[in-house]
């Protein structure tokens, strides 16, 4: 009796050997499935977005996914996710690209926020603020000093929209104020050259960027909120198919969050110190495997092996 005992819990334990590897394995097919695309990554004109877009490229590419980059306008992004040519974009700036999103309601997913702390404002030099500039409704009275000139960074994105408006609607008694747009890039240097000179400039500001580590700006009280009622966030957009096409890229995207700090010194690197994209990602990659295993947690290389543990091993 104890024999035949013996034999049936010997033969259920076999069983159970051979069975969960199958299953196991099928699991992990289906996972892995997700590594015959290739995905379409948005991308814009500012350092922010392209650093940080190295660096998911340089992850997810050595788990063994393909990308293809578009380089677009924040307008176009939109569109391109509409017309389902965008798989991703990292650097949604809410509440200033709102109006962007009109219309395009059903061609992406908010899937999470990216970080939390972010600032998107006019700015003035520090000896300009500490002139009287300190909010919007001081800009009007030192009109001639400004040249009645508003600094809106590239044609028809978010800082564009928003002074634009206030220049239409005659809000803080723009109405009638010359709008100058440039690439960012540009702005950005039209500000540093202005600030170097110790001129009069309004711009665009925002962080994470260089300029709140080199320069020394401030950032206008927006008591009639053309900026927005809350402050800014940086938002994880997706097309609303990849869940259903990559399960684990949407997550390992889901959980995607870098501190402002980490991202100002990227665009520090890169801009100003002109370091090569792929080495700053690459070196802050080894630096931070913490952060990165956040992203990458329950997830699995295109090989079958834990996600975390490739990266180890590359990084």
């Amino acid at each position: 009796m104890r024999t035949h005992n013996y034999l049936l819990i010997s033969l259920l334990v076999v069983i159970l050997a051979l069975t969960f590897p199958l299953i196991s394995l099928q699991a992990g097919a289906e996972e892995l499935a997700e590594y015959d695309d290739t995905y379409v990554i948005a991308e814009g004109s500012w350092p922010g977005i392209q650093v940080k877009n190295e660096v998911i490229r340089q992850v997810l590419g050595t788990l063994g996914y393909d990308f293809e980059t578009e380089f677009l306008g924040q307008p176009m992004i939109y569109e391109g996710m509409s017309q389902g040519e965008i798989d991703f974009y990292l650097g949604s700036w809410m509440p200033e690209e709102a109006g962007m999103r009109e219309g395009h309601e059903e061609g992406y997913e908010v899937i999470s926020t990216q970080l939390d702390d972010a600032v998107y404002m006019s700015a003035v030099p520090e000896y300009v603020y500490e002139a009287g500039v300190q909010c919007h409704s001081d800009i009007a009275e030192h009109a001639e000093k400004f040249d009645h000139t508003l600094h809106a960074g590239a044609h028809g994105e978010g800082a564009d929209e928003i002074l634009t408006r206030a220049v239409e609607e005659d809000i803080y008694g723009l109405e009638g104020w010359e709008i100058v747009n440039a690439d960012w890039p540009a702005t950005v240097a039209e500000a540093e050259q202005a600030i170097e000179d110790e001129e009069w400039i309004i711009f665009p500001g925002w962080q994470p960027h260089w300029m709140n580590v080199l320069l020394d700006v401030e950032y206008l009280d927006d008591p009639k909120n053309i900026w927005g009622e809350d402050s800014s966030v940086i938002e994880n957009l997706v097309h609303p198919d990849l869940q259903e096409r990559a399960p684990q890229l949407y997550q390992i995207l889901e959980n995607f969050q870098i501190e402002s700090d980490h991202q100002s010194r990227w665009v520090f690197e890169y801009d100003q110190e002109d370091r090569e994209m792929e080495k700053i990602a690459e070196e802050w990659i080894e630096d931070n495997l913490d952060t990165v295993a956040d992203w990458l947690e329950g997830a699995y290389a295109e090989n079958g092996r834990q996600a975390i543990e490739v990266i180890e091993e590359n990084f």
